[in-house]
């Protein structure tokens, strides 16, 4: 039996973070990282647009190169799925056959899509999106002539009817809400999405359900409760996950009502040498002081790092705000807080002008914010805002006047105080600090070169508040200390 300090079961963005997390406090303790699908370890977000369009390529999917497992001495075990966990032995017995001990063990297992119980679900380009393969096969059943038809109106609905309208696919979308996005969004915003949906060309048809799907084979029609019968070419689920909880019930582990690994501040489960982290992971939240679950990319990233480094021995509590964030067509969204329950907003700016800020409140309290296009002085004022939760008539009259500097409205601005330390400089000081991975990211998503200094200078606070709350796309999260680097090369006068 080969034994591991530590084994991570599951190859999504959760897992492949949790190595890099286990690697910068244990450069030598031995990991291991099972996987039941083929690949190293990959994000999901690029799945539903920028690789279904083919604007990037698989080395831009995966968490980190091929030869960093090598490097880090890490065994990849792929295409092999752990079918059982035994707490008192600290063993996982693996499909094959194989038993893997461990002395701390991560669960990273995620969700798989959920496929609606219907007629005709199993026919050949009826599709949920979940893996890569997915991603590539509703690419190859789309494009000019074809016509899909999505099922469902949150975000991955959304964002593939999006790439695939953007191939040049006709797209139908129906979801039994009453609008786009229902569930996080006020009704003004679904209305701009619905407008933008319609202008792109794509058929949206909310309070609608297809009954059945038909055809030779592959799927040809789709039968609609309105009694509308559609030719179609391929049709997507787009109606959520399941979790994948059953190696954690069958260990015994402690699970919430709605099936969730319940973890404490640490992501430490009920078994103190399992943790667990990413979607299925419920954790108590300082913020909102509840038990949280989120099924975002951020969440996965950050607690997948932290869990390793406590798997470690870091022993640090996991206090991130929960963020996230889309891209349809050309509108890109970020939402801070917990959206889960609201009941009034407040708008900064204004939607015509395609910059604004919802702050969303529940019992009279800030819970989030939901923004585009606002400047980048507003991100880290508008994170500090949803930690502090102010009362609606404490803020709400300010945050509609956008003469009023949000860092007003968290404790006044600090003076500024002169920095201490050498004098620094882009070429031989910050340019070093960015990766050709992060170079190349950032002039994809943003259309700046992090390589020039006339570009970084332009928009050092937009990189310095994505920096300083993680959301930057660097290959994970920049240590402190670089940080208030980049910080100080700012306060100094960018020089270059």
């Amino acid at each position: 039996m080969t034994s591991y300090k530590y084994l991570i079961i599951g190859g999504g963005l959760a897992g492949g973070r949790a190595v890099s997390g286990i690697r910068q406090v244990d450069e030598g303790g031995s990991v291991g990282l099972v996987t039941q699908e083929p690949h190293r370890p990959y994000e999901r977000p690029p799945l539903s647009k920028k690789y279904m369009r083919e604007e990037v390529g698989l080395d831009r999917v995966y968490v980190e190169d091929a030869d960093y497992y090598d490097e880090n001495e890490v065994d990849l075990m792929t295409g092999v799925r752990a079918a059982g966990v035994d707490p008192e032995a600290q063993t996982v017995t693996l499909e094959d056959g194989r038993e893997l001990g461990y002395e701390k063990l991560l669960l990273a297992t995620g969700g798989y899509a959920w496929r609606l119980p219907m007629p005709g679900n199993e026919l050949e380009n009826v599709f949920t999106l979940r893996k890569i393969e997915d991603s590539e096969r509703i690419r190859e059943a789309g494009g000019e002539g074809k016509h899909a038809l999505i099922m469902g109106g949150s975000f991955i609905g959304s964002e593939v009817a999006a790439s695939l309208r953007q191939l040049g696919t006709q797209v139908t979308m129906v979801f039994p809400g009453p609008r786009l996005l229902r569930r996080i969004v006020p009704v003004e915003v679904s209305d701009f999405l619905f407008a933008t949906y319609r202008d792109e060309g794509i058929t949206v048809l909310p309070r609608t359900v297809a009954d059945e799907l038909s055809g030779d084979g592959q799927v040809e029609r789709a039968v609609l409760d309105n009694g509308e019968t559609l030719d179609v070419d391929l049709a997507v689920m787009g109606v959520g996950i399941r979790l994948n909880t059953d190696l954690a019930e069958e260990a015994g582990l402690e699970l919430n009502e709605e099936g969730a690994v319940v973890v404490d501040e640490h992501l430490r489960t009920s078994d103190e040498q399992i943790y667990a982290a990413g979607d299925i992971a419920a954790w108590p939240d300082p913020t909102f002081d509840e038990r949280l679950r989120v099924e975002h990319w951020d969440v996965a990233r950050r607690q997948g790092r932290q869990a390793g480094r406590n798997m470690a021995g870091a022993e640090e509590r996991y206090t991130a705000l929960p963020y996230f964030y889309s891209d349809l067509f050309d509108l890109s969204f970020e939402v801070w807080g917990n959206l889960s329950s609201w009941e009034e907003t407040v708008l900064r700016g204004s939607l015509e002008s395609r910059s604004f800020a919802y702050y969303y409140f529940d019992q009279g309290k800030l819970v989030g914010v939901f923004a585009m296009g606002r400047p980048s002085e507003e991100r880290s004022p508008m994170q500090d805002l949803v930690r502090a939760r102010p009362a609606k008539e404490e803020v709400a009259e300010k945050l509609r006047d956008e003469e009023v500097d949000l860092k007003t409205l968290v404790g006044g601005e600090e003076a500024a105080e002169e920095m201490e330390g050498p004098e620094l400089s882009f070429e031989e000081d910050i340019k070093l600090m960015f990766r050709e991975k992060d170079v190349e990211e950032m002039k994809e998503i943003a259309d700046f070169d992090l390589s020039e200094h006339e570009d970084v200078s332009e928009n050092a606070e937009a990189i310095y508040a994505r920096l300083d709350d993680g959301t930057m796309p660097c290959d994970g999260p920049w240590p402190e200390d670089d940080v208030e680097t980049f910080r100080r090369w700012i306060d100094q006068g960018k020089k270059e």
